[in-house]
């Protein structure tokens, strides 16, 4: 009943017409020419945004986040970014079950993920580190290298969603990415 209750509220907090703590109004891209288009694109069709929460029996966070649900937008993701605010990240949704890893290629930023069933229970997480290009680097290998990264960023099984967060601030929630609770949820508010 206290769960229900608390779910209630948190319903109530995302729902009010306040204000949205954090902004996904102002993207920042880094400049670079491998970035110019992804972020032009960004400008012009902005992705659909949810307000979202995290929900365990000791801790309820908000979020607003940019929704990755086709091929296109799931592969940009939050590529050429030069910031992810506190309070926001990208929800990715595939519409059924998937497998594999993310990976951090043309990601300048480090980015906390969390993997997500379809009841919206948390099946996994991983901390990843940016993968810029170096230097000269030609684009095939630093494809390679970032593939090769991304082998540690995956869950280990089939999810249903996954949630791109700004490093950290999970830790900043009371969340630690080691030792997740397992009764941590997603929960959408708004499509």
């Amino acid at each position: 009943m206290k769960r229900l209750v608390f779910i209630a509220a948190l319903f109530a907090v995302a729902c009010s017409s306040g204000t949205p703590s954090a902004s996904l109004s102002a993207l920042a891209f880094v400049d670079t020419p491998e970035c110019e288009s992804i972020a032009e694109r960004l400008l012009d069709e902005p992705l659909r945004e949810m307000r979202i929460g995290l929900v365990t029996a000791g801790v309820a966070a908000l979020l607003t986040v940019e929704v990755a649900d086709d091929q296109g937008s799931r592969s940009r993701g939050l590529m050429c970014r030069s910031d992810v605010p506190p309070g926001t990240g990208m929800l990715f949704q595939f519409g059924g079950l998937t497998a594999g890893s993310f990976w951090m290629f043309n990601t300048h930023v480090p980015l906390d993920i969390l993997y997500f069933d379809q009841s919206g229970r948390v099946v996994g997480s991983a901390a990843m580190l940016p993968c810029p290009k170096d230097g000269e680097e030609s684009e095939g290998r630093w494809r390679e290298r970032c593939l090769e990264e991304a082998r540690g960023y995956g869950p280990g099984t089939n999810y249903a969603s996954a949630l791109e967060l700004p490093a950290d601030w999970l830790r900043a929630q009371g969340l630690v990415m080691s030792a997740l609770p397992e009764d941590l949820r997603l929960v959408e508010f708004s499509p």
